[in-house]
């Protein structure tokens, strides 16, 4: 029987300009007349991440949940948000593609798990 390999992230993944920019632009645009959806998500991914990849309790993501609650609460505060989006940002950097990679695959089955049926 063949066994699948999985497909890590690609060396350089987490440059910081490939996977940081998206979030830092987002933060740029809170407030302004073009913020959109897609900025929100930006900034929501980073909270995600950490999440479901730091340990439950550390400070990380303590941070994390802390920046997804404010994500959440209208109107967006750009300066209760940037040093919890830099925290978490500089967190993601710092971690190992597999763990990274793993937490990315986990978020996704959640987004894709079929909806509980009731019996």
């Amino acid at each position: 029987m063949k066994k699948k390999r999985r497909k890590l992230l690609p060396l350089g993944v987490k440059k910081r300009t490939t996977t940081e920019l998206p979030a830092l632009i987002a933060l740029e645009a809170i407030g302004q007349p073009w913020f959109c959806e897609a900025h929100l998500t930006d900034l929501m991914v980073v909270s995600m991440v950490c999440q479901v990849a730091a340990e439950p309790g550390s400070e990380v993501h303590d941070k994390a949940l802390e920046l997804f609650a404010l994500l959440g609460q209208e109107p967006l505060d750009a300066k209760r948000i940037e040093p919890l989006l830099m925290f978490t940002n500089d967190w993601v950097q710092r971690q190992p593609n597999g763990k990274v990679q793993d937490a990315i695959e986990r978020l996704i089955a959640t987004t894709q798990a079929p909806p509980p049926t009731d019996a």
